[in-house]
């Protein structure tokens, strides 16, 4: 599961990091006045960046994390599928995500995830523990990582206009991963980020890293 995240940088930290590889991002709206200390959860708009439609550059804008699937035509409230996470399994054949599979790629900068574990006689209803998972800062792109992830363009009742909606990809957690969770978002670098938008193929995904790749800090709830 992936339903918290944060991004402590600003867009400009992450749009150097393509320009060193020499790729421009052209946003489409505003950068959002934000506290970069607020993560982002299920239905918030956070940014992703997708290859713009000519395959030179990258077009950045803000999205719904929760993905309402280009077929949907009711309301948003009426999609009650939780689409904020799409399998590596089974994404390319659930109707949710599969027209995304082949035509909507997209990364997410994140600089931390967190996800949550009900300790030894947890019960429902009792708070779980809540682990903020980071990781090395990179040559290419210093805190910043990349989820990989999926999106689509809605048009739902409420909406004519149109709406931008995204989900992470998820897979089998990792080595460290696996201490708290049996599931863990496809996290990557600068370099596998390019490689999603253009090979996209989920089989092509890397694997998670050997242990010690990831750091886990209990957090705060």
């Amino acid at each position: 599961m992936c339903n918290e995240y944060q991004l402590k940088v600003r867009r400009a930290d992450y749009d150097a990091a393509f320009r060193g590889v020499g790729l421009d991002v052209l946003w489409s709206d505003a950068e959002p006045n934000r506290p970069p200390d607020r993560p982002f959860r299920p239905t918030d708009r956070a940014p992703i960046l997708r290859r713009t439609r000519d395959g030179a550059g990258l077009e950045g804008l803000e999205a719904r994390w929760w993905l309402v699937p280009g077929f949907h035509r009711g309301s948003v409230s009426d999609w009650k599928a939780m689409c904020t996470n799409a399998r590596i399994e089974t994404a390319a054949t659930t109707a949710s995500f599969r027209e995304s599979v082949r035509t909507g790629r997209c990364l997410a900068p994140v600089t931390s995830v967190f996800e949550y574990e009900a300790p030894p006689g947890w019960r429902k209803g009792q708070p779980k523990r809540r682990w903020e998972v980071s990781w090395p800062e990179d040559g290419a792109s210093g805190p910043v990582r990349f989820l990989a992830g999926l999106c689509a363009r809605s048009h739902p009742a409420d909406l004519p206009e149109g709406l931008d909606s995204f989900a992470v990809i998820t897979r089998p957690a990792g080595a460290d991963m696996a201490r708290i969770h049996d599931r863990q978002p496809v996290i990557l670098s600068l370099a596998e980020g390019l490689d999603w938008l253009d090979r996209g193929g989920l089989d092509t995904l890397p694997a998670p890293g050997p242990t010690g790749d990831l750091t886990l800090r209990e957090a705060p709830r």
